[in-house]
């Protein structure tokens, strides 16, 4: 039986990043679905002002800012940077960043739209851009900041479930890739737009691998796409198994959808209900299961959910990383570059069809050289 979290002593794991004792308003560039579906219901709910919205279709950054009571809709980027607001939350696509990133504000802040570029090599110029105009940049990898994510992130941090031995992510649903007609111009699509999230949390919370076998192919149901679902192996130095199998054109249905990843250690484990992902748009809840050795499943009360709160958390955590309140940017530069090495490394093993090594691709943590 499944009781819950709190008789078995999970409810002290932590699931809310705080928020920053003065929120600073943010100027959006960029009025995408993503924009208007998470990024303005989360500074709503935790109060995080946006001063204005930028988009080169204004009659649609003028709708969503008429809907979300946004005071200002700017007719160009360089208007949007001249309203004087040091923080910025860049929600375009990565082709969109070498253009938009270099004209930012020398000194201010910006969240920035995963992937860092479409390549490594566009990753390391655009982090030299960055550091040369000193503007403090995290990368807007939310999941790391999602409430069912920061409890295991926790468990694991406190010694909980002990050392990893297994982490699988389990994905067969339907992506609606329509909705994003950018894609269309990638050369790869699931790796870069999609598994990035679950392999910078993996980075981040079991290191890098030592290699990756990966493979991305498409799909009839989308013609236009370079991919559309994803086989990924993570090969480490230790006893540690790492795998990833994502459809995302489960066209059947949605009752036999699934989503879902688990961690697996030598104390304990957990189970995290990926339901955002399933029976689009609408989803299911998420979910977080945990045991202890010698115990039994338990349910974890989640206080929050991946859209819309993980948005304003990962916003809260650059600003309160600005005003000294976070000693720690998660999502900065350093371990944005890394993800990037990773999610370069499982694209190059997907075109020549052979596992790569990390070593390959360059030393991770720097700012590495073609």
């Amino acid at each position: 039986m499944n009781r819950s979290g709190k008789e078995a002593g999970f409810s002290g794991l932590r699931q809310v990043w705080p928020m920053p004792a003065h929120p600073k308003p943010v100027v959006i560039i960029g009025a995408g679905g993503i924009v208007r579906d998470a990024h303005l219901p989360a500074y709503r709910k935790w109060g995080i002002p946006v001063a204005g919205l930028h988009d080169r279709d204004r009659q649609r950054a003028a709708s969503l800012a008429a809907a979300n009571d946004v005071p200002r809709v700017f007719d160009t980027l360089d208007a949007a940077i001249a309203a004087g607001t040091h923080i910025f939350d860049i929600a375009l696509p990565p082709e969109a960043l070498r253009d938009v990133l270099p004209r930012l504000p020398e000194g201010c802040a910006a969240l920035v739209q995963k992937p860092l570029g479409t390549s490594l090599d566009d990753a390391r110029h655009l982090i030299r851009v960055l550091e040369e105009r000193n503007i403090t940049a995290a990368l807007n990898f939310q999941m790391r900041f999602t409430p069912s994510m920061l409890a295991v992130s926790d468990a694991l941090k406190r010694g909980e479930l002990g050392e990893i031995t297994d982490i699988d992510v389990s994905l067969s649903c339907r992506t609606p890739w329509e909705e994003w007609p950018f894609m269309k111009k990638l050369e790869a699509v699931e790796i870069p737009l999609h598994s990035i999230h679950y392999l910078d949390w993996i980075a981040a919370n079991a290191g890098l691998p030592r290699a990756v076998y990966a493979r991305s192919v498409p799909h009839p149901e989308h013609p236009d796409l370079a991919d559309a679902r994803s086989s990924i192996i993570l090969d480490y130095d230790r006893p540690v198994r790492c795998s990833l199998s994502l459809n995302h054109v489960h066209k059947w249905g949605s009752d036999n959808e699934r989503a879902e990843m688990r961690i697996e250690g030598t104390k304990g484990a957990a189970i995290v209900g990926l339901g955002y992902n399933v029976n689009f748009p609408l989803g299911r809840p998420e979910t977080l299961l945990m045991v202890r050795k010698g115990g039994s499943w338990r349910t974890v009360t989640l206080e929050g959910a991946r859209v819309p709160d993980s948005f304003a958390f990962v916003m809260a955590n650059l600003q309160r990383y600005l005003a000294g309140e976070d000693t720690q940017l998660p999502t900065g530069l350093d371990s944005s570059l890394r993800t990037m090495a990773l999610v370069q490394a499982c694209l190059n093993s997907s075109r020549t069809r052979r596992a790569v090594e990390l070593d390959s691709v360059g030393p991770p943590g720097t700012h590495m050289q073609a």
